[in-house]
C-alpha cells in the first residue's frame, strides 16, 4: 500500500499555530507492508532510517494507543526537504500514523492526527497540529483546542506559488526566538487579521485575503533569521502578489495573485540576486492525504 501527504503552508499569515493549509506539491510517498521488524528505507531528502524516522515514532504512537505491536516494513520517498518550512516532518509523521491505520483498521480521524502529532513532538519539541491537521483533511483549517481536538474547516480551491530557498532554519530554533509575551496592540491586530481572512476565505475574496496576510505575533522576531524578507516581499508585491508571507517558521515563502508563476519567477530571480538558489512551486491549496 502507498499512501501520499502533501506540503503544507501552517500559519497562513495571522494564524500563528492555529492556520494551515494543504497544497498539492511537494509531498512525501510512503509504502509499507506489516513485518516482524521495524524497518525504514529512506530515497529522496536524507532522514534518519532507524527508530527516530518519526514516520515509525508516529505509527509507533497509533499502535500503542491501540495496544497493539504490530511492526512495520516502510519504504519513505521524502520529496519535501526538512526545514524548509512546509511541513517536511509533518507529512512524514502523518504518512507513518495512516500506514499504521490502514493496517489496524483505525478510521478515527482524532486518533490517527493525534499519532502523528508525537512525531511531530519528536521533530520539534512540541506537540502542534498545524502541519498534520491540513496535510490529512487538505482544507483550510482551524484549530479551536487540542483538548479536547476540535478543528474547522473551510474547503477552498485557489493556486499558490511556494518558494523554498535553498536555506535551513529549523522549526526549533524558530520557536525558541519568540518572546513569552507580545504587546497588547499586536495581538489585537492579528485577532482582526485573522477573523477578517476567514470572512474573505469563505466569499473566495482572494484579493483581500492577500492583503491580510500579515503577522504581528511570531514573524516580527522571526525576520532576524531571514534577513531577506523585506526585499523578497517587496519584489513579490511589484510583481502582482495580492499578498505575500513566510509558510510555517521559514524559510519557505508564498504568494497569492493572479499570476503565480510570474510571482514565483520573480521572488527565484530575487533570491539568485542575493546568491540563494530557490525551488519554485506553482500549485493548488486544498489537497489533502491520498491512497493509490
Amino acid at each position: 500500500m502507498k499512501v501520499r501527504v502533501h506540503a503544507t503552508i501552517a500559519n497562513f499569515g495571522p494564524g500563528f499555530d492555529v492556520f494551515g493549509v494543504g497544497v498539492g506539491k511537494p509531498y512525501d510517498e510512503l509504502s509499507f507492508k506489516e513485518s516482524d521488524e521495524w524497518m525504514v528505507r529512506v530515497k529522496g531528502y536524507q532522514v534518519p532510517e532507524n527508530s527516530n524516522n518519526i514516520a515509525i515514532v508516529s505509527a509507533k504512537a497509533l499502535a500503542a494507543m491501540v495496544g497493539e505491536e504490530t511492526a512495520l516494513e516502510m519504504k519513505l520517498t521524502k520529496g519535501i526537504r526538512p526545514k524548509s518550512g512546509i511541513g517536511s516532518s509533518g507529512a512524514s509523521s502523518l504518512a507513518g500514523a495512516l500506514a499504521m491505520a490502514k493496517v489496524l483498521g483505525v478510521e478515527d480521524d482524532e486518533m490517527i492526527l493525534r499519532a502523528a502529532m508525537e512525531g511531530e513532538r519528536v521533530a520539534s519539541g512540541s506537540v502542534h497540529g498545524d502541519n498534520v491537521i491540513p496535510a490529512y483533511y487538505g482544507d483550510f483549517t482551524i484549530i479551536e483546542s487540542y483538548e479536547p481536538l476540535k478543528i474547522w474547516r473551510i474547503p477552498v480551491n485557489f493556486e499558490v506559488v511556494v518558494v523554498l530557498p535553498a536555506i535551513e532554519i529549523p522549526t526549533s530554533e524558530a520557536r525558541k526566538i519568540l518572546p513569552s509575551k507580545i504587546p497588547r496592540k499586536d495581538a489585537i491586530r492579528n485577532l482582526a487579521l485573522a477573523a477578517s481572512l476567514i470572512l474573505a476565505l469563505k466569499e473566495n475574496d482572494l484579493q483581500t485575503v492577500g492583503r491580510l496576510l500579515d503577522d504581528r505575533i511570531a514573524l516580527p522576531y522571526r525576520k532576524q533569521l531571514m534577513q531577506w524578507y523585506e526585499t523578497v516581499r517587496e519584489a513579490a508585491l511589484e510583481a502582482g502578489a495580492y499578498g505575500f508571507s513566510v509558510s510555517g517558521s521559514g524559510p519557505a515563502v508564498f504568494a497569492i495573485g493572479e499570476d503565480v508563476a510570474q510571482i514565483g519567477k520573480v521572488i527565484a530571480e530575487t533570491f539568485s540576486g542575493m546568491d540563494i538558489k530557490a525551488d519554485v512551486y506553482v500549485t493548488k491549496v486544498g489537497r489533502g492525504a491520498i491512497w493509490f
